[in-house]
């Protein structure tokens, strides 16, 4: 008996001490409601042991008789004493919820997982041979792959810390089924239990950053401060099916990036629903020293890679559940080995500059059609140092004995690129009103955007050339639903997703380079 007093006290002490506490707080209602329990549950143990006589009454005389042997229980008393069994654990169990509630009010929790199929076939093309100018192509057999297979799991965390303060975070785990580090037999055993024995297991940071809002500052201001919400930008929400995931337009830069974002809030001065301006500042690409045991000291070989950018987004006057958003990016000493890891350590790209605009629109006329466009330019600026020379768009190499290229010879390139697509709802509620989708994106010979962060096995949004997808989205609830999709990319030119070399225009060598991808994918949110 004193154990199931000392219980109740102890749930009592607790109780008040997590209210009295500073970093955990329990609703009112909640405290009253645990405080009514206890002292019906003491008031029941009192008059349980006194029909029972173990106990003395309350007002027991100062000279305590020695106790009588304990009466045999009755079948209600024991029935009495399971109904307050059950009493002590509902109040375990109330705050077992009262300390779950607690938690989610500082950090909520949430999971996606999807599984995806693609079925592609490629034709490759490499430039094997720079001894000779123009080079000499290799052109590689067709490749088929039926049976790819990938998983990606992903936590999501925010929490509101105060007023002013917000974090948010992201981590992801994306893994090719049956996938090792090394192609090796040895290596199926090793990733056969790497969850379960030491190692990495590959879950990975995506991005973690915290909103800071100043009070009282004359301007509407928010710093964001971390790995930014750099990828799956706009217009991705829509074939990813959710709200928008990154600040900056996909087209201008989709990956991962440190870095500090600054929002002045502009809606009040200018007139534009939602009009604000965003000053980036980012770290690209950073080389240490590897071959120390000090690993954190800056590689003197190579320079960092860093990025200035500032972004002008707003409604479109007069249209609802729209966005239209101004770019501008400029990439400080991009180095060779960013791109290539083939590459030798210490040789520097040169400058590069992005322009962008983008317009979408949702739901127009309450039509359920959803209609968007991206438009890019990027200029190179490249290094005029011919000893460490790798021009944007050249095909001369300072490597390996390649002709070098002189300071002369090296000229800025501009390319350009287009996306543009739509989604349309369809009214069908017995289907949970499935969505139809198209995407078209075409880039020029010189076409190079930040994307290599994108979502597809293969980089649609870097292609110099023409790309087509076609998706059916059928949702199931709000926690799943199914995409399936058709790709086909026509390569005009080489080196899609790559600023270095001059690319080669593929009808010249009587090549058709393609790649065609059916794909399947389930995804799941809570």
């Amino acid at each position: 008996m004193k154990k199931v007093l000392l219980t109740a006290g102890a749930l009592m002490l607790w109780t008040g001490t997590v209210c009295a506490a500073d970093m955990v707080r329990i609703p009112a209602e909640d405290y009253r409601a645990i405080m009514k329990s206890l002292d019906a549950l003491q008031k029941r143990v009192v008059e349980l042991e006194t029909n029972q006589g173990t106990v003395a009454p309350v007002q027991a005389p100062a000279a305590r008789p020695a106790p009588r042997p304990a009466a045999p229980m009755s079948g209600s008393d024991s029935a009495k004493l399971d109904r307050m069994a059950d009493d002590i654990n509902n109040i375990y169990d109330t705050l077992d919820q009262v300390e779950t509630k607690t938690l989610k009010d500082r950090i909520n929790l949430g999971a996606e997982y999807r599984l995806r199929y693609d079925s592609y076939k490629y034709k490759d093309l490499r430039v094997t041979d720079y001894s000779t100018m123009p080079p000499t192509p290799t052109v590689h057999t067709t490749e088929n792959d039926d049976s790819n297979f990938t998983n990606r799991f992903r936590i999501n965390m925010n929490a509101n810390i105060s007023k002013s303060l917000k974090f948010h975070a992201r981590l992801a785990a994306y893994h090719a089924w049956g996938d090792h580090d090394e192609n090796t037999v040895a290596n199926f055993y090793n990733d056969g239990n790497a969850v379960h024995a030491l190692g990495d297991n590959g879950l990975k940071i995506d991005r973690f950053y915290v909103d800071w809002i100043p009070q009282g500052f004359p301007v509407p201001l928010a710093i964001t401060v971390g790995r930014h919400p750099s990828s799956e930008g706009p217009p991705t929400e829509y074939k990813e099916n959710r709200k928008r995931q990154s600040t900056y337009p996909a087209l201008i830069f989709d990956g991962e990036a440190d870095g500090i974002v600054a929002t002045l809030g502009l809606e009040r001065y200018i007139g534009l629903q939602n009009a604000g301006l965003r000053l980036a500042y980012g770290k690209v690409y950073r080389s240490d020293t590897n071959d120390t045991d000090v690993s954190w000291l800056d590689n003197d070989n190579t320079q960092d890679s860093d990025i200035a950018a500032a972004f002008f987004e707003s409604k479109i006057p007069f249209v609802p559940n729209s966005l239209m958003v101004f770019s501008y990016a400029h990439v400080f000493d991009m180095p060779a080995n960013m791109i290539d890891g083939e590459m030798t350590d210490g040789v520097i790209l040169g400058d590069l500059d992005l322009f962008g605009v983008h317009f979408q629109a949702s739901d127009i006329a309450k039509s359920g059609l959803d209609l968007y466009v991206s438009g890019s330019i990027n200029e190179t600026d490249p290094n005029d140092d011919s000893a460490t020379n790798l021009a944007f768009g050249t095909s001369m190499l300072a490597l390996n004995g390649a002709p070098v290229a002189n300071a002369d010879d090296v000229e800025s390139k501009t390319g350009w690129s287009v996306v543009a697509g739509f989604r349309y709802t369809m009214p069908i509620k017995a289907l949970n009103n499935p969505k139809l989708g198209f995407e078209y994106n075409h880039g020029s010979k010189y076409h190079f955007t930040m994307t290599s962060g994108a979502n597809e096995l293969y980089n649609k949004l870097a292609t110099r050339g023409d790309a087509y997808e076609l998706y059916y989205i059928q949702p199931v609830s709000r926690h799943l639903f199914f995409r399936a999709g058709y790709t086909h990319v026509d390569y005009d030119f080489t080196g899609s997703g790559q600023p270095a070399w001059e690319p080669i225009r593929l009808d010249r060598l009587d090549l058709d380079t393609t790649m065609d991808n059916i794909y399947f994918l389930m995804d799941v949110r809570f």
